[in-house]
């Protein structure tokens, strides 16, 4: 019987409607006896509650744009009529499903243009039952539900409650909260253009936004309002009237800030990739905002308050350079702490997972991973004079240390505790670029090859498109995790208003490189704070570090950690490379005002944890080739350390010469082939890197003694 009126539909223009409503009673007594509950439909969605890992209230995420519901009967005729022109305009015939609107769908589906088929009711359905997703058994949920909601709301009830409860864009749900937002003025008084505005924008809120895309919204505007004309709600004099009306808005307002309000931004772009709230980002996030959820997460209130003082306090003058901090948990991943910056009421932006910059000298402990894979020992040294001229297909290229000193010879190891250019510029011509990229991309550098790519200026932090603190600190968090790399998160769990949890986070975390390669690099970075240029991060507890400043001071930064927390600071101007040559009456490098904030925001943030040995290994476990030829291990010169002490091994062949300064960042340099008398052990075997969703690999505890390595053993490069 239903194909049949189906076809009556299709091929009999003159019986559509009737058929259309005949078929739509049909499927209401086939899925009645099988329509769900919907006890709780009579609770009109409510905001999303965003809540610390304490269980502090972070925000509510529509707190500031829900207005109070409105009476249908209060509106003027042409309010509820210009929705129903651009969503439903036979809504008040149908029973809760349109035939004829299903089939307009699938045949313009089949042409190539995407077409809505649901009815308002259905919409309802979706939008508290059935979270959006995009499968055949939602679109048949959807219909059962909105077979029940038909059978026990009248049609006033249901169009009010969808008027009270659909999104229009710019955060405000609800027809008086968008009135307010995009016109200034109460839903009783908006005209028949305006009405349409909104009306129109249902269809897609956040593309058709007319303060962003006028040209569309009008054209979407004019054809609700020709829509209006067509079912005879409006006059030929109305219709022209409004279409020829030029839509002014009142100016937009900024959402009511909320605590750590860069994170909770972060918060909503994670949750558009959560299935568990729909099928596509644009309906998660419109389920977010009404679903009345709670979302738990990774944020330590603690720590961030400590790191939004330490900012504000040291570099918090209007003239100041923007500051950015991000937290992980090694081992984990948990973002525990998002400092995007000062200015979150005019800059939507988040410096600290968004914002790209230079990572100057910080990416040292890259090179130097990287050249232990590739079998060099970090006590092979070099000449650390400064400037340096270093050649590449016939061009010659000239890198400089800290404002042109240096001198004698160093140690790769000596060279990361004073942040020595030319020795790693050397460094990295003999490892070769490709190494590092493979390493930065172990350690979750986002779009390696289009953002490391093989200049050998990598080496001193010249990368094309830069890093953000958040990848900084997840990558160090690796060093601090003993090669374990975890992917950072925001959401641990997120529970529905009824208290059924329907999201937990599942770790997705690997070993990346062995203890012991790492171990070795935690030695050295442990040095930088002792002795070396980060000695301002210094927290009175074992820690290590890396300072970073690029050229002509433009960026600053110190990535440090302890073993139980990973922290980036970026200290520069958001909008374009400004020298930092005199803040506060002295230019600015990574050990300066960066180290002295991550100090800052640190000390009281891990108060409460344990002081726990940074992990160190020695050299001589790994069977690594001294670039100088002498062969290190038990025999060598070097005795071994122990695996958790937190000072660098001592080296015969390091030079004092040098000065303990940080460096700046190089000209772009390519790659040097290798002189002919250099010997070198030969690279390590790979093992393939792997990541996954259930692991549960944990940092080592801190009193594991030194790795050795066995022969079966196999490293990622």
């Amino acid at each position: 019987m239903v194909a049949a009126l189906l076809v009556l539909i299709v091929v009999v223009p003159p019986l559509r409607r009737a058929a259309a409503v005949v078929t739509g009673k049909v499927i209401l007594v086939v899925l009645s006896p099988v329509a769900p509950d919907i006890s709780n439909f009579d609770d009109l969605a409510t905001g999303t509650r965003v809540l610390a890992a304490d269980g502090t209230v972070l925000a509510e995420l529509d707190g500031a744009r829900r207005a109070e519901p409105v009476r249908l009967e209060g509106l003027p005729d042409h309010v509820p009529k210009a929705v129903l022109a651009a969503e439903d305009a036979n809504f008040y015939e149908h029973e809760g499903v349109d035939p004829a609107a299903v089939l307009r769908a699938m045949v313009r589906t089949a042409q190539g243009s995407l077409q809505g088929g649901s009815t308002i009711t259905q919409q309802l359905a979706k939008l508290n039952y059935t979270k959006s997703e995009k499968t055949v058994l939602r679109k048949v949920r959807e219909l059962q539900y909105a077979v029940r909601l038909e059978d026990r709301y009248s049609k006033d009830e249901l169009l009010e409650r969808y008027l009270n409860q659909v999104y229009f864009g710019e955060g405000a749900y609800g027809i008086s909260a968008a009135a307010q937002s995009f016109f200034g003025v109460a839903p009783e008084a908006l005209s028949p253009p305006q009405a349409a505005v909104l009306a129109g924008k249902i269809k897609s809120p956040e593309i058709l936004d007319p303060r962003k895309r006028p040209d569309r919204v009008k054209a979407r505007r004019d054809q609700v309002l020709r829509n209006m004309a067509k079912q005879g709600w409006l006059k030929a004099d109305e219709l022209a009237g409004a279409l020829a009306a030029p839509i002014e808005l009142t100016p937009a307002t900024a959402a009511t800030a909320a605590r750590a309000p860069h994170f909770v931004e972060y918060v909503k772009r994670e949750a558009a990739g959560i299935d568990e709230l729909g099928g596509s980002p644009e309906s998660r996030g419109k389920q977010l905002f009404t679903g009345g959820y709670t979302v738990r997460t990774t944020l330590d209130p603690k720590a961030f308050d400590a790191a939004a003082k330490a900012a504000q306090t040291i570099l918090g003058r209007d003239e100041d350079p923007e500051v950015a901090v991000a937290t992980v948990e090694p081992g984990d991943g948990a973002i525990r702490v998002l400092y995007g910056g000062r200015d979150f009421a005019n800059r939507n932006f988040d410096l600290a997972s968004q914002g790209r910059r230079q990572p100057g000298s910080s990416f040292k402990p890259l090179v130097e991973l990287a050249a232990l894979r590739d079998g060099i020992d970090p006590r092979s040294t070099f000449d650390a004079s400064s400037p340096k001229q270093l050649e590449y297909k016939g061009e010659r290229y000239t890198v400089n240390n800290y404002e042109g000193k240096g001198g004698g010879r160093s140690s790769i190891h000596d060279a990361m505790t004073d942040s020595i250019n030319t020795v790693f510029a050397q460094l990295i011509l003999r490892v070769g670029p490709p190494d590092v990229m493979k390493v930065a991309e172990n350690l979750g550098i986002a779009d390696v090859e289009k953002n490391v790519g093989t200049r050998p200026a990598i080496a001193l932090g010249g990368l094309r498109k830069g890093v953000t603190p958040l990848e900084q600190a997840a990558a160090f968090a690796t060093f601090a995790a003993r090669g374990t790399y975890a992917e950072p998160y925001a959401i641990e769990s997120i529970t529905d208003r009824s208290g059924r949890k329907i999201y937990s986070h599942r770790r997705q975390s690997s070993r990346r490189y062995e203890a012991g390669d790492v171990g070795v690099v935690n030695a050295a970075m442990v040095s930088v704070v002792t002795k070396g240029t980060g000695k301002a991060a210094a927290i009175g507890r074992p820690m290590a570090g890396k300072t970073g400043t690029t050229q002509n001071y433009g960026d600053a930064w110190f990535v440090g950690f302890v073993p139980q927390r990973s922290t980036a600071v970026w200290v520069g101007h958001p909008d374009k490379i400004v020298p930092m040559t005199d803040v506060r009456g002295r230019p600015v490098t990574g050990g300066s005002l960066p180290a002295r904030i991550w100090a800052a925001a640190m000390k009281p943030a891990v108060a409460g944890l344990p002081a726990e040995p940074v992990y160190t290994a020695s050299p001589d476990s790994l069977g690594l080739e001294r670039i100088d030829g002498r062969r290190s291990g038990p025999t060598g010169s070097s005795p071994p350390s122990s695996a958790t002490s937190s000072t660098l091994p001592p080296s015969s062949t390091s030079s004092s010469s040098v000065p303990q300064t940080e460096s700046t960042e190089p000209s772009p340099l390519p790659t040097l082939t290798p002189s002919s008398t250099t010997t070198r052990a030969p690279a390590r075997p790979a093992s393939s890197t792997t990541s996954s969703s259930t692991s549960t690999t944990t940092p080592p505890s801190s009193s594991t003694t030194t790795a050795t390595p066995t022969s079966s053993t196999t490293r990622a490069p």
